[in-house]
């Protein structure tokens, strides 16, 4: 008997949670967060794209690499700096309508909601334009919304270490084209 409790709770736990529309009060607090991520990206404000990664995400990066947070953020700050002085991001748009989010518990007990969202920009460096889209991944926690880009299984790998109950999620491919 306790077997079979044991194997219906854990069919139970490893349902994926239930997709549901984003209430009014999400929906305003992650436009705003949109387009100030969004904003700050057509600025090339390296200080404030690195301040929209989520602080467990700056942690895995800060285990992996053996470097302490603060001064990971130093560095992702710099790096974010060069590529924006590389490549001016231009029409940037996030897609808004029609999004679900999905509940989760972390392992420490902290809530998260998280929605994906559609994106597409511009980048022109060297003289080429390239049109991209991909996914956004917003994640709410503490009441903040955090964004990260998808851009691959690397990516999403990295990702699932903060956020274990992301591996199992299909993400759109990223997609590049060069425009005229």
């Amino acid at each position: 008997m306790r077997l079979l409790l044991s194997l219906a709770l854990s069919a139970l736990l490893a349902l994926p949670a239930a997709a549901r529309p984003l209430t009014a009060a999400e929906g305003e607090s992650l436009g705003k967060a949109v387009d100030l991520y969004l904003a700050a990206i057509g600025r090339g404000d390296a200080v404030k794209i690195v301040g929209a990664l989520p602080p467990r995400m700056l942690n895995v990066f800060a285990g992996a690499t053996g470097v302490e947070a603060d001064k990971l953020t130093d560095t992702l700050v710099e790096q974010t700096k060069a590529m924006t002085k590389a490549a001016k991001f231009r029409d940037l748009a996030a897609g808004r309508t029609g999004l679900n989010a999905e509940d989760e518990t972390l392992a420490d007990g902290n809530q998260a909601t998280w929605v994906l969202l559609p994106t597409a920009f511009t980048t022109e460096s060297k003289g080429q334009k390239t049109r991209h889209e991909q996914p956004l991944l917003a994640l709410n926690e503490g009441g903040a919304w955090y964004f990260l880009r998808i851009e691959g299984p690397q990516s999403q790998q990295l990702v699932s270490i903060a956020y274990p109950f992301l591996a199992k999620v299909t993400f759109p491919p990223a997609k590049a084209a060069a425009v005229q």
